[in-house]
């Protein structure tokens, strides 16, 4: 539950950018005023366990960051750093307020709050934004960068900040031109000289679909059929804002199966549905292919793994019963439905939260996103 607490305005001049032990004095006298005050601020606890920088647009609706960040604060309370940068903006502006995040602990009336920097710029002082938020940051705890826009290869702005950052969460879902942008996240990653460290939060959405492609290695008897795997069928709906190109969650999967199952991409080619994967294991060869529906939420519809020349097959879908996933499995004449999950739709506060909580590397991820950079840099 948030609190209001005080929110205190710091304007500057963008020649010469923002006072920051001005804003550190505040964030001081502000918590000094919470635990002097009346009764109703009484039992606050200051507490700081990350960092958090989030880098938003006009774009993004104000309002419901604002109730994002809220339920975040409640597991991750710290000092977040929100960035409101408008880069088309003609006049140059630097301004800056702070704030407290708070939520009550129970029915005892104590509070436990965070702290808050927004910082708004536009114009010629957007790229001088980073030298504002290093010394904000609180030290010897993590700093998380939360990218709230599609991560461009040259942008100064994000690259100082990525370089502060211990890791950076972005969605590959809102990319507008997925393949271009996958491939670019890649090769950043590939060549960062800071071990830039990401977390998707598509990356996120596709954790059920993994487990469940995963469950049939559990089933001893599945496992030869599974190792002569020659042909998997990946149905996805692309993204409206680019519906001929293939969908993040679609390349990203493709790209953990042959990343888990040492498939080593040989070809990519295009077809009348989008591209296909040419792979071998060992001598055998495998085709991944991208099966595109009708535009939508950017999503997988289902995962076919054939193997044998079809003479056994293994399914995940979503279910005709609404907000389910389910399994099957079909060798020769003999067919099972396996599980059936109600398919989890967690809130972005929740994924997010999940990401804070995860600090080293996600290599599972990384790899899968090197497949499918090598791949969407072969066709290109």
């Amino acid at each position: 539950m948030r609190l209001e607490t005080q929110v205190t305005e710091l304007t500057a001049s963008p020649s010469k950018g923002l006072d920051i032990l001005k804003i550190e004095k505040q964030l001081t006298s502000m918590w000094s005023d919470a635990g002097t005050a009346d009764s109703s601020h009484s039992g606050v606890t200051r507490a700081c366990t990350i960092n958090l920088i989030v880098y938003t647009t006009p774009a993004d609706d104000a309002t419901e960051l604002d109730e994002l960040l809220n339920r975040v604060t409640e597991l991750h309370p710290g000092r977040t750093l929100i960035l409101m940068v408008d880069r088309h903006a003609k006049e140059a502006k630097l301004d800056g307020y702070v704030s407290t995040r708070c939520r009550l602990l129970g029915a005892t009336g104590k509070q436990i709050c965070g702290e808050q920097v927004t910082i708004e710029a536009s114009g010629a002082t957007v790229d001088t934004v980073a030298s504002a938020v290093a010394p904000l940051l609180v030290p010897d705890v993590p700093v998380y960068l939360w990218w709230k826009d599609i991560p461009h290869y040259q942008d100064k702005l994000f690259d100082r900040l990525a370089q502060t950052a211990d890791r950076v969460v972005i969605d590959s879902s809102v990319f507008d031109h997925p393949q271009e942008d996958l491939l670019r996240l890649a090769t950043m990653i590939e060549n960062s000289r800071h071990a830039l460290q990401v977390s998707d939060l598509t990356w996120g959405r596709l954790t059920v679909w993994r487990t469940l492609l995963a469950s049939f290695w559990d089933v001893p008897d599945y496992r030869p059929l599974l190792s002569s795997i020659d042909t998997v069928d990946v149905n996805f709906a692309p993204p409206e804002s680019a519906p001929d190109e293939i969908a993040p969650k679609a390349l990203l999967l493709a790209g953990w199966l042959a990343s888990r199952l040492d498939w080593a991409l040989v070809d990519v080619k295009k077809n009348a549905s989008g591209i296909e994967f040419k792979l071998n294991c060992g001598a055998d060869p495998i085709v991944v292919a991208f099966r595109r529906g009708p535009a939508g939420k950017s999503s997988i519809t289902s995962v076919k793994l054939s193997a044998r020349g079809g003479a056994a097959s293994f399914y995940v879908g979503l279910h005709s019963a609404g907000a389910k996933l389910q399994t099957e499995a079909r060798i020769g004449a003999d067919h099972s439905v396996g599980r059936l999950l109600t398919y989890e739709r967690r809130s972005d506060a929740e994924r997010l939260s999940s990401e804070l909580a995860f600090p080293g590397r996600d290599r599972v991820y990384e790899a899968a996103l090197r497949v499918v950079g090598a791949a969407l840099r072969s066709l290109s």
